[in-house]
């Protein structure tokens, strides 16, 4: 029969001001949807839900849940507190269970005192059978009658919001999905039972050892075989209990395996990448350094003693200097001499024997002027002749100083035309430094692109290598807990020889009738646990080898008209027992990176697939009630899952922002009005609620009204 909501009410609830009567959702069964825009009270009525079944609230500002009870100033509707100082605020719940109707109130009572808010929760709980009401007082069947809306292992897939739905299966972990199985096709029951079973074949084992103890006179032959059967039993027994822990071991390598798969190889490659980038980056600042360690030599370039180039271009200065020099010391001698006869001219300037021949020749050798005996030239040629020797070193100086230039200078002569080879060598040397840090520089930023695209900005070499050593450490582990499965499995397979021996050797040597009666119930018990055993896996093999075919067929139906193709779901039967979930292309290898939207498909259709798939009623018992679970879907996805839900889901309460449109006078867009005519001509059963308020107004003041569409 399964569980049908009926009603939900509110009272001064978040935004939900006023009584009961005022905020009073009806559904049926089918699709019933609650459109409204951001703030009009989605995840508030679905908090609703929340505070009957669980006593807490989701908070959207801090985006994580909270118990009721420390949410009490938030939950009550501010226009209410503003207007009161002592008001009720609650939910009120009214649902079908098995031919019983409940209906399930929390209420808190609030209270102001000294500017203070007081809070006085409490819970009613009615059961109705037969026309009459009975209230529920225990505490621990209140609850009980609470979890017949949605029970606690059935909450995971009944009670959804927006992005929860991707975490509808959890194929994370390698037993995520047998989990999922268990829960939505009934098997747990049958779970259960093989439980039962093996208390049941310890209990009758147990009597058969105690009758056995009680047969005092047994030989020493019976004692060492039934010494032998016990040791044998407690022999497997551990083994079984170390080989089923090493397949929990196993499991959880191969989950860390599957984990780290993916991101191995980016992994691998982000690692190898960086040494190379980091090797590349060093070229290029080796480079970097040698061009300013090149810049910084100029200077020392200019003045090298053996190739300065700050003598470039002066390869004949030399010899111009010379002549100048000599040029100008003429002139300098001519004209010094001609405004003081007494000057001091240095020695040899002119030389003795050149004077006394201008005296002999009566011309002036320095004027190139006619110097006849007894005129003013002649008298000053004849001066300078008898000049004082000993005063002359200050021409002697000047001399040298022109001279010692000349000298200094002259080392060099031979190396200016080196210079400007040198100079070309080392510009060429530059521009070819700037060639090769160039061409460096775009190998460093291919590298940078290379590391961009296998997601450097989302992983540190840390990271990296935590990774490679976690999927080499579960590989290892894998290994290792099969040879160590396949080690205890040898083993047993020789004590169970070995057991059947013993015991067929002591069924011979023992047989009174209260032993053989133990026995046999022993033996029974251990039939009975095989044959829940058996059933439990065929049920399950059964399921599994039906939900690949269904599974696409679902995840094919609620894509149908997508532009693109999600790809194939495949379930393979892994050898622990466990079933593994991938998504494969056309060519048969696994895809990655579908879409948010195509992501919750896959999970519903996982979900829808194994609802179908169960042995006998092929429909959820329980409300599937979600907040925004469409806001990452395009309208052909919705549009599939209104056409599918209801062959699934015996009732489905959707809030909804996606058929919403502010412009319109109805407040619904196309495709929501679409939804409603085919709800009033009963082509879809369900109804249509549509949030509103009817003045613009903050949070504080805001009050949600609604309107149904449907008939």
């Amino acid at each position: 029969m399964g569980t049908f909501i009926k009603s939900i009410s509110l009272q001064n609830f978040y935004n939900y001001y006023g009584s009961y009567e005022d905020n009073t959702y009806t559904f049926k069964e089918g699709i019933n949807i609650i459109n409204a825009d951001n703030n009009m009270g989605k995840s508030k009525l679905y908090n609703g839900f929340l505070w009957i079944l669980d006593d807490q609230v989701y908070d959207s500002d801090d985006k994580r849940y909270y118990p009721v009870s420390e949410s009490y100033n938030k939950m009550m509707s501010k226009k209410a507190s503003r207007e009161n100082v002592e008001l009720d605020m609650g939910v009120t719940i009214l649902y079908e269970s098995e031919g019983v109707w409940y209906k399930v109130c929390k209420e808190v009572h609030c209270k102001l005192e000294d500017g203070s808010w007081l809070f006085f929760p409490s819970t009613n709980v009615l059961m109705t059978t037969d026309n009459e009401d009975m209230p529920i007082m225990d505490k621990q069947k209140q609850q009980d009658a609470i979890r017949m809306l949605i029970p606690a292992d059935m909450e995971k897939y009944a009670l959804l919001q927006g992005e929860s739905m991707e975490r509808l299966v959890d194929l994370s972990t390698l037993n995520g999905l047998e989990n999922t199985i268990n829960a939505l096709a009934d098997i747990n029951n049958l779970i259960r039972m093989c439980g039962l079973a093996s208390e049941l074949v310890k209990q009758a084992k147990q009597e058969y050892n105690k009758e056995e103890t009680k047969n005092r006179g047994a030989s020493n032959e019976i004692l060492k075989l039934r010494e032998e059967r016990d040791n044998l039993e407690k022999w497997i027994e551990d083994a079984n209990k170390k080989i089923e822990l090493a397949r929990q071991e196993l499991i959880k390598a191969k989950e860390k395996e599957q984990q780290y798969e993916s991101e191995f190889f980016s992994s691998k490659k982000r690692i190898q990448l960086r040494h190379e980038y980091e090797e590349e980056c060093a070229k290029l600042d080796s480079l970097k350094r040698e061009k300013a360690e090149q810049e910084l030599s100029i200077t020392s370039r200019l003045f090298d003693e053996n190739c300065p180039w700050i003598l470039m271009g002066l390869g004949n200065e030399t010899g111009d200097f010379d002549a100048n020099r000599i040029e100008l010391t003429k002139k300098i001698t001519a004209q010094e001499i001609s405004q003081n006869p007494q000057i001091l001219l240095p020695d040899d300037s002119p030389d003795a024997p050149s004077l006394r021949r201008m005296l002999e020749h009566e011309h002036c050798e320095v004027c190139d002027r006619e110097a006849k005996k007894g005129t003013a030239p002649w008298l000053h040629i004849k001066k300078v002749l008898e000049r004082p020797h000993k005063e002359m070193r200050t021409s002697a100086s000047f001399m040298q100083f022109y001279s010692g230039l000349q000298n200094a200078t002259g080392r060099y002569e031979a190396t200016i035309p080196q210079i400007k080879e040198s100079f070309e060598q080392y510009m060429n040397h530059i521009y070819d430094l700037d060639d090769q840090i160039e061409a460096q520089e775009r190998i460093v930023e291919a590298k940078e692109n290379e590391l961009t695209l296998v997601g450097i900005e989302n992983s540190t070499e840390e990271e990296d290598r935590k990774v490679l050593s976690g999927y080499n450490q579960a590989k290892q582990t894998i290994s290792n807990k099969n040879e160590e499965i396949q080690r205890w499995t040898g083993k047993i397979k020789i004590w169970d020889s070995a057991l059947t021996k013993a015991k067929e050797e002591l069924d011979k040597r023992q047989g009174s009738t209260p032993i053989r009666k133990a026995k046999e119930l022993y033996d029974n018990m251990q039939v009975i646990k095989t044959m829940f055993d058996s059933t439990r896996e065929r049920i399950f093999k059964s399921i599994v080898d039906n939900l690949q075919t269904a599974a696409n067929e679902m995840y094919s139906d609620l894509t149908k008209g997508n532009q693109t193709f999600g790809g194939t779901l495949t379930f393979d039967r892994l050898d622990d027992g466990t079933v593994r979930v991938s998504v494969i292309d056309y060519q048969g290898e696994e895809l990655y990176g579908n879409g948010t939207g195509f992501q919750r498909m896959k999970q519903l259709a996982i979900v829808m697939s194994i609802i179908s798939s169960k042995v006998g009623n092929k429909s959820f018992d329980y409300p599937f009630i979600s907040d925004a679970p469409f806001s990452e879907f395009s309208w052909n996805f919705m549009n599939n899952f209104f056409e599918i839900a209801p062959n699934v889901f015996r009732q489905s309460i959707i809030m909804i922002k996606d058929l919403y449109d502010p412009a319109d006078d109805n407040l619904i867009n196309e495709h929501g009005k679409a939804i409603v005519e085919q709800m009033n001509n009963g082509l879809l059963q369900g109804s249509f609620y549509v949030n509103y308020a009817e003045t613009r107004a903050d949070a504080g003041n805001l009050v949600t009204k609604k309107y149904c569409y449907t008939k």
